[in-house]
């Protein structure tokens, strides 16, 4: 059997110790200061494609919140205007009442018409100024515009509102808003017909953009909590349990000055003290 003192062996082995040490200290250090237990895939390979998975899908539910807000504002654009013309056309048909009677003369029902022509006039500025972002949404082309409000292809809502033009709005058969004209008894008549028609067809469309309404705020509330379940679940998957960490961290401090006290001792073992130990 032979003897070697040329090489130290339990020097080599505690250097070793203490290196893994330093590596283990190091990363529960990086865990620490960037709060994730997952740094990189080799922490967590698995872990990290899933995290990353659910981070995608909570940027997407983000985006697809901001997405139906965008759409709310835009039905609350509209449904502000059309209230407003629902006013000028409640006012149209008083006008028509107050000329359906013969005691009018024709001085008085051209002040009436005046009116009518000028509340027309404002029905159809609405119509053509009411916009969302450049897009013009009471003029006839706001027609099956669609919404992404969902984190995947196909998560869609779609939206139209109808033309609130007084060419557009009215009964077909006895005339259009455009078409009113009070300067009869007859005229002031189908004037009110036209009015009754066209508030009617007014309310339907408020009623369709007050449906799409609810819907995409009770969209937002569930994206929203979908949103929140999703984060926690990447949280728990790669954020970093603190308090467990600090206990792994103060161990860690204590292994490495242990291992660090055990390096020094065998690094000082050099073959003078062997040979010293052999000669007794």
């Amino acid at each position: 059997m032979s003897l070697r003192i040329n090489n130290n062996n339990l020097g080599s082995w505690a250097n070793i110790q203490l290196q893994k040490s330093h590596q283990s200290l190091a990363s529960v250090l990086e865990k620490l200061s960037s709060g994730k237990r997952i740094n990189r895939a080799a922490d967590d390979a698995s872990g990290m494609h899933i995290a990353d998975m659910l981070g995608s899908q909570a940027r997407g539910l983000g985006q697809a919140i901001r997405n139906a807000s965008d759409a709310v504002s835009m039905a609350q654009i509209a449904d502000g205007a059309l209230q407003e013309s629902s006013n000028l056309i409640q006012n149209i048909r008083t006008k028509a009442l107050q000329a359906a009677q013969d005691g009018q003369t024709t001085e008085s029902r051209n002040a009436i018409q005046a009116d009518i022509d000028k509340a027309l006039s404002s029905l159809n500025q609405i119509a053509q100024t009411t916009s969302f972002n450049g897009q013009k949404l009471l003029s006839g082309n706001f027609t099956d515009k669609s919404f992404q409000v969902g984190a995947y292809p196909g998560e869609t809502v779609t939206a139209s509102f109808d033309s609130a033009e007084t060419a557009k709005l009215g009964d077909s058969e006895v005339g259009q808003l455009s078409d009113i004209n009070v300067m009869t008894q007859e005229g002031a008549q189908k004037a009110i017909q036209i009015a009754d028609e066209a508030l009617s067809q007014l309310n339907q469309n408020r009623s369709n953009i007050g449906s799409l309404q609810n819907q995409l705020e009770a969209t937002i509330g569930n994206l929203a909590t979908t949103r929140i379940n999703v984060l926690s679940a990447q949280s728990a998957i790669q954020d970093v349990d603190v308090a467990e960490e600090s206990m792994v961290l103060s161990k860690m401090k204590v292994l490495n000055k242990v291992r660090a006290f055990a390096s020094a001792q065998a690094n000082n073992m050099n073959k003078e003290n062997v040979l010293n130990l052999l000669q007794g």
